[in-house]
């Protein structure tokens, strides 16, 4: 068959991806770990104009790369060589329907149709393993192939045999992973407050939906859990500042709020202020 593998093509993306990413990461790189360093190393103590400089900083950097990523991919594929830098390497390149070289216009629009692939948690990529023609879904969109580089113009594009379920196994997993590993990171990253607060508030909403009143306060993992006619509580020890501050969950809600003791914050638990 001529067409490339899932493999091979993912190799030549991350290899692209490189090409394009790391000289404009070694440019503006230092210049965001400068603008954070003058602002004393924690983001959330940036001035008004620190913090509006390092986003523009931010913002252009994310710009200027997204420029040459589509003037990379677009000129390249639509050249003499039909591939990128990446592809060349892995002895693949890209054409139309018609075996031939692309556009500049159509390699613009496959560029770009990838944020279709992206936006569907990457399936649109994963698709190239299973798919007729080993397509990915801004191939299909695009009317591209990805094959070898011993294609030549004026062969024959055979069919080959869509995998469904196999795709959908796979793509399901895939679904899977990143909402586990989304759950993972988003908890790792939580401060030692948050973590904290975000436990007693599901512990309250635990008790909440089990509907049973306490006749006495709870002490479970440092944190006093009570409930009164108003709904639950959960006194917890900040364990950075050691102060106390109050996760309330009211009646017949099922929203936590917090409530800070004198010298309290509720800010640094990510939980709004009871009214």
């Amino acid at each position: 068959m001529p067409y490339s593998g899932f493999w091979r093509r993912a190799f030549a993306f991350i290899i692209d991806l490189m090409i394009v990413f790391l000289p404009t990461f070694f440019v503006f790189g230092p210049m965001i770990a400068f603008q954070a360093v003058i602002g004393g190393g924690n983001l959330q103590t940036l001035s008004t104009l620190q913090a509006g400089a390092l986003g523009l900083t931010v913002f252009s950097w994310q710009l200027i790369t997204l420029v040459l990523m589509w003037l990379y991919f677009a000129l390249w594929e639509s050249g003499a060589k039909q591939s990128t830098w990446g592809k060349r390497l892995l002895g693949i390149k890209v054409i139309g329907a018609d075996g031939g070289r692309i556009s500049f216009g159509r390699a613009t629009a496959r560029f770009f149709c990838k944020f279709v692939s992206y936006a569907i948690l990457y399936i649109g990529f994963i698709m190239a393993a299973f798919t007729n023609r080993k397509r990915t879904l801004h191939d299909m969109i695009a009317e591209t192939y990805v094959v070898k580089k011993s294609f030549e113009q004026g062969q024959e594009l055979p069919e080959t045999k869509t995998h469904w379920g196999w795709m959908i196994l796979i793509c399901a997993l895939w679904i899977l992973f990143l909402l586990s590993s989304g759950l993972f990171t988003a908890r790792i990253t939580l401060s030692p407050t948050q973590l904290a607060a975000n436990n007693a508030a599901n512990r309250l909403e635990q008790l909440s939906k089990e509907g049973l009143g306490l006749r006495a306060p709870q002490r479970e993992q440092g944190v006093t859990y009570f409930y009164n006619e108003d709904g639950y509580r959960a006194v917890v020890t900040d364990p950075t500042s050691h102060h106390k501050f109050t996760i309330f969950m009211q009646n017949g809600s099922s929203q936590a709020c917090c409530e800070a003791f004198p010298f309290g914050d509720c800010k640094a638990t990510g939980f709004t202020d009871c009214k």
